[in-house]
This record gives C-alpha cells, structure tokens and sequence, in this order.
C-alpha cells in the first residue's frame, strides 16, 4: 500500500439515530375554482366519449380505455396524488390509475414548466360515474375531492406523437418495440388483441416476441414498416411504440490486429472471484485467456464469429484490461478475477433478437448466484428517450434489486453522432453503472469521441457514472483475441465497461465480506470523484483510478468512511461526521457520495425510481437560525451558548429545533425545483468547504423517501461514502478519529496482486 494513504474506514451506520422532524408545506394555490374545473371536466369527457364512439372497433378493447388526466404544472410532487380520484381499497368510480409521465405545457414555452399526465383506465360507465358525481351537492363532496379535482388541466387521449416515439423521417422498416398498459377485464384478451392487429396488417407473426410482468406492463417485440406503424398508431391500449435496434459492434470497435503481444503467465490458480460478461460468445486459442474462462451458451443457434470475437476482447479487457502498458517481451501478471463468459448472440439472423438476450439474462442471473458483477458491453442502439422505458433496462433494474448484484454496461457508441449521442439503454438504469470512454493524448484525458453522453432519466440524471479508458483512433486500447500471437488495437465503451467491471468484482470479492456490489457502485463513483468537482454528461463523475487501491484509502490528513444500512420510509436518521475540536485553523472539504438501491415502476418513466434518500448537511451542531417578526438571524451557539437566553428575552424564537442546513431540501421548493436538485436520483455527489473554527459536531440528516401507490418498500437501502480533509491541520485527523470512534474498521484487500487499470 502506498504509505501516503491509509485504509478508508467502515461500519459508519452503528454510530446513526432516529431523528423526529415535523414535514411542513406551505399554502396551497389553486388555479381555478371547483365549479370551472367540474365544467372543464365534464366536457371534456364528452368530448372524449365522443371521440372514442367513432373510432374502429380493432382499436380499442371491448370493455375498457385509457384516458390521460394531465394533471396542473404546479401538481406534479407525491404529495399532491389525486387519490380521492381514483380506486383504492374501495371502489369508487371505477377508474385506476395504471402510471404516469411528464407532458409539455401547451401554454408554457417547451423550455418551461412541465406537468404530470396520469394514465387512467375505466370504462365508459366510469367515466359517466364520474362526471355525475360531480354535481353532487356540496354537502356531499370531501374537502380532498375537490381539492383533487381542481388540480386536473384536462382530460383527453394520448396524441400519436405521444405515443410514437424516436422514429426519423427516414426510417422504413426494422424492429420495434411496444408497451402496452395494465388491464383488468380485458386482461386476458388484450395481448391477442394487438397481436390480431399486428397480423392484419401484415406483420411477420414468427418476429414477435413478448413478456409480460407482474409489474402491469406489457412489453413486445415486433417488426414492422411505416404501414404496421400507421395501423397502430392511436391504439388506445398502446402506450409507446419505440425502434429496438441492437447495437452495430463494427460501428466503432472495428479492431485492427498487431504483431506481437505479451507473454502469457504462468497458470497458477483460477481467481474465485468471477466477473460475468454477457455477450457474443468467446473463441478459445489463446493460452494467456483460457485458464482464466468459463463458457457458457445461453441461447441456441450457432456463434457468429464477429460477436465471439467482440466477447473475446470484452473477456481480454476483464482479465488484464488495457495491455498499452506491456511490452511483447513482457510476461502478464496473473489476473485477479476469473469470467464465465455467457453467449446471447447468435446466427439465427442478422438482426440479433434483443428480447431474446433479455430472456437469457433473466435465466443467467439466478442460476449463477455466486457472480455478483456482470458486464453488459451491449443493448439497444438509438438514445434513450425520457418517456419511455425499454424492457432491457427496467429488466436489469429489477435483477439488481432483487439479487443484489451489479451491471456494470457501455453507454453506446454513437457520441459523434449530433442529436442522438445521449446514452443508450440499458445504461439509463437507475441501479447500475453507465460507463463512458475516454481517450488518453499526450497525458491529457477527454471523453472519447464516439461515448454518448448524458443526461440520464429521471431517477438518475447524471449519467454517464464515470469513465475509463476506452481508446480512440488515435490512441487505441491494446487487448487480445484469440490468437495469442497479436494484440488487438481497437475503441469503444464495450471495453471500458470491462475495466470497471473488473475493479467492481475485485471490491466484492476482495474486501472479506466488507463491500457488496451496492457499496462497490458507491465506492467507485466516490473514488472517480476525488480529483473533479463537478458531474460531466461528458465523463461522468470522473474518471476510473489508475489502481483500486485509490479506491480503499484516503490520502494523509483525511479520512474516508463508508456508512450503509435501511431506513423506514418517510423516517429520519442522524449520522454523525467523526471530527476532533482541536482543529481550528485552515479548510475543511467534506465530499459525501450517497447511493439508494430502489424499486423501479416501469408505468411512470417520470417516477421510475419509487424511493431516494434526501441528505441535510450541518456542519455546525449548534448554528441556529433566528426570528423575530420579519426579522432574522443566525447565531452559533458553540461561540457563545448565552447569547440564546439573551435573544429569548428580546422575542427571538429558534426557526427550527434544527441546526442550519447546507445541503438538503429547503422548505417550501416545488416539485420541479426539487427534481433539479437530484431530489429522486439514486445517486447523488456533494462537496462543501468550511472554514475549520466554522465546524462543531458536524453530521447528516439522511431523510428516505418513498413515491407512487403500487411499490411499498419495507426499508430505504442507502450508502453513503464521506471523506473529510484538513489539509492544514496540525493534528493526524484520521488517528483522532480512530481514536475516538472505536467501533469503525479498516477496509483491507485480501489480494496478492494489485489490479491495475492504468493505460
């Protein structure tokens, strides 16, 4: 270990409290009156109504349609959930609402507010009921109701620019992907329902594929032309039709073989710690590769050798990463993991079925319960678009979530690429790491070229998480194939997800149970950050440490401690910051990484991710703020704790029974306001620097949130990285702390050799 730095520490969350907060709102504004929203209301179900009587009979079900309650700009927080609206424990009228999303405001600049559109399924008598029980007599009507009501700016049927997405002008024909709503009576009919009109029209019935959750949702894969796309545009049971196209490996990773590689090293023993890779296959020849390499086929048809040798590189760049650094007289160090390479691509067409490789993975996940990292190096090509979710990401989510493991994936190649270089899926997930590619020119580091860029969705925004080296035409990254007589010279984010992939499992396996993959996402994103300031949509969070031990140990006068435990939702913790009070002079930089594992509702791209943690930051345990009237101000206690009497006896009273907060939610902000400030990402990095004589007793609020009816979680899993450093102390920060808190250990890493990811 470098004797520069010493050994982050652990088991934070034993020194955490309950807190009791009181959650205030300020008054609510209406915009308009209960009587002209009730007119609103009424005509335009009518409207609706009469819209939905002349429309073909084959596009819409028998018993049941979706309407689109959109819902005032001003409306869109949990808190203002029209629930008196619609059915709970009790029927009421007969109207669900199966999810939501983010619509334009036609009134408002594009650039402007935006509001929450509710898909609500009912039948026509519903919606009669409905409209009825709004002239009741006021007697009648609950607060709540009217209140829920007046919150509605329309309701109305999904346009068919709303529910065609991401088509160009000049796109003909190719795979497609269709999502469509939960239903209840028409449940069992509803899937055949749209597969009869696929086949009417012409589709090629042996194309589909589908899958339906438990989750509500219906996913399917079809392929079609602009005549299939026309005749099921305005399908009212059809939520969004998206192109599902699999990424071209030959795009950018087009390798160019070399003369010449290292020497393979002597086998010794093969690692037990195993990184996943899911992707074309592997071809065995190569003695420096397979020792190291288990195979596995997950799909039938035979290999295609182009996708082989894409999974061979993938396998190449797991095992030793980037071979910039060797020489062809070098002899390898032996690798520190292992991989068992599973084939999902195969020759039975040359547009590979990416609802098939969604298949296998569903299959890999839970028959392999010892890989906790896995390697995605592909998905769907085309950027992500906010209001829709493809099935290959929510998959994953889910299988993160509900094994606790982490996919570490490439965010796609088409960065040059002006109005579509954002991130492809299944990079948008909200519980994996999204890994773009830099390149590395005369020691300078820029994002490669070709990486798309963020943002991400709603849930995690910044997105990419971090980088690696992915190599460029002009400084390409060197890996093997199958020959062991050449190197390969080659670019793309498929061989910087790797480099990530391999740190992540050796975190796992290495750190004697002290790290799982949550806490492995944290760590690497609160390690990639420790020479940045800010997130990139360009390299994300920073850049991957040319060595993990960067990863597990702090730098002198620091400390770095990893907190990580549950929390009830709607509840509140305390979590001390370990400090000593004789530091008095110079800065002090705390720089904290919190992370949530959370649920996701493929229903509502706009509230995809169901829980989040909010962190208050108060570095003063006694700074307090002050009022009198309209007048304010805020005293630190620690300085001089008699000034509060004084204050009291002039009429001052303590705004909050709270300290002072930098960082966290501020009273009274709106929904989009808090959407801004990362309130429901899973992941989120801060920095705040304080003048030492400024810090007393500092610690974290950590709040968890939970959203949406249909996902209750138990407990609100989060981690969270600190470190804190006093450059200009005069004390050893880190043996006072070791001192003082006693129950917090060293991370160690049982590994022979370090892994080293430099180029």
């Amino acid at each position: 270990m470098n004797n520069n730095r010493k050994p982050i520490l652990y088991k934070g969350e034993i020194y955490s409290q309950p807190v009791t907060k009181n959650s205030g709102g300020g008054s609510i504004k209406y915009p308009i009156t209960f009587e002209e929203a009730k007119n609103r209301i009424q005509s335009d179900i009518t409207r609706v109504q009469d819209v939905i009587r002349e429309l073909p009979k084959n596009t819409i079900l028998p018993n049941e349609v979706v309407v689109c309650m959109r819902m005032h700009p001003s409306f869109s927080a949990k808190s203002y959930y029209p629930d008196s609206l619609f059915d709970g424990k009790s029927e009421r009228f007969g109207l669900q609402e199966v999810g939501s999303r983010i619509y334009n405001n036609e009134n408002k600049a594009e650039s402007e507010e935006k509001g929450k559109l509710f898909f609500v399924r009912g039948t026509e008598s519903a919606l009669n009921q409905f409209s009825k029980y709004l002239d009741s007599h006021p007697t009648k009507l609950t607060k709540k109701f009217t209140e829920d009501v007046r919150k509605i700016s329309s309701i109305d049927l999904l346009s068919e620019n709303e529910q065609i997405l991401g088509i160009p002008d000049d796109w003909e024909a190719g795979r497609l992907e269709a999502v469509l709503h939960p239903f209840e009576i028409d449940h069992e009919i509803a899937l055949q329902h749209f597969i009869d009109i696929l086949a009417s029209s012409g589709a090629n019935m042996d194309k589909i594929k589908y899958k339906q959750y438990d989750e509500g949702v219906t996913f399917i894969s079809l392929y079609g032309d602009r005549e299939i796309v026309k005749a099921i545009s305005g399908y009212n049971p059809l939520r969004t039709l998206h192109p599902l196209v699999a990424r071209d490996f030959s795009a950018v990773e087009r390798g160019t073989p070399m003369q010449g590689s290292p020497i393979a090293p002597k086998f010794v023993k093969k690692p037990s710690i195993v990184v996943g890779v899911i992707d074309g296959g592997y071809i065995s020849g190569n003695p420096a590769l397979d020792p190291y390499v288990e195979t596995e086929d997950a799909v039938a048809g035979s290999p295609m050798t182009q996708y082989q040798q894409h999974g061979t590189q993938v396998t190449s760049a797991v095992l030793y990463g980037a071979l910039n650094q060797y020489k062809n007289t070098d002899t390898l160090p032996e690798p520190t993991v292992s991989v068992k390479n599973f084939r999902v691509l195969s020759s039975t067409t040359s547009d590979p079925d990416l609802y098939e490789v969604i298949d296998a993975i569903e299959k890999i996940v839970p028959e392999n319960e010892h890989i906790k990292i896995y390697n995605l190096s592909l998905g769907p090509r085309g950027q992500i678009l906010d209001d829709h979710i493809s099935r290959f990401t929510f998959a994953c989510d889910l299988l993160i979530q509900q094994h606790n493991i982490l996919f570490c994936t490439a965010v796609g190649n088409d960065g040059d690429i002006e109005g579509y270089n954002r991130i492809q899926a299944p990079a948008d997930m909200v519980n994996g790491l999204a890994v773009g590619a830099y390149s590395k020119i005369n020691t300078e580091i820029t994002r490669a070229p070709y990486s798309c860029v963020g943002p991400g969705r709603e849930g995690n925004k910044l997105k990419p998480d971090l980088s690696a080296f992915g190599g460029c035409s002009q400084n390409p990254i060197h890996l093997m194939g199958e020959n062991q007589n050449f190197r390969i010279l080659t670019a793309g984010t498929s061989f910087s997800s790797p480099l990530v992939s391999a740190a992540s499992a050796s975190l796992v396996g290495y750190s004697n149970n002290t790290i799982n993959s949550f806490i492995a996402r944290t760590l690497l994103i609160h390690g990639a950050s420790e020479n940045t300031d800010n997130h990139s949509f360009e390299l994300g969070h920073g850049v991957l440490p040319d060595n993990i031990e960067q990863l597990v140990t702090c730098p002198n006068s620091s400390y770095t401690i990893i907190y990580n435990g549950e929390i009830e939702p709607g509840k509140f913790i305390e979590l001390p910051i370990p400090w000593t009070e004789e530091i008095q002079k110079g800065k002090v930089s705390f720089r904290w990484t919190v992370a949530t594992q959370t649920n996701v509702d493929p229903q509502s791209p706009d509230d995809y991710s169901t829980s989040s943690i909010v962190t208050s930051f108060y570095p003063n345990k006694l700074k307090f703020k002050f009022k009198n009237g309209n007048t304010s101000k805020t005293l630190d206690l620690s300085k001089n704790p008699e000034q509060e009497l004084e204050l009291l006896k002039e009429g001052w009273i303590r705004d909050s029974p709270f300290p002072v907060s930098e960082s966290g939610q501020t009273p009274y902000q709106v929904e989009n306001d808090l959407r801004a400030d990362f309130k429901w990402d899973s992941l989120d990095t801060r920095r705040k620097n304080k003048n030492a004589d400024h810090v007393f007793n500092p610690m974290f609020h950590l709040h968890a949130l939970e959203r949406g009816k249909r996902y209750k979680s138990e407990k609100v899993k989060y981690s969270l990285v600190l470190t804190v450093s006093a450059t200009k102390a005069e004390v050893d920060l880190y043996s006072k702390v070791r001192a003082k808190y006693t129950a917090l250990l060293p991370v160690k890493l049982d590994i022979e050799n370090r892994i080293s990811v430099s180029i």
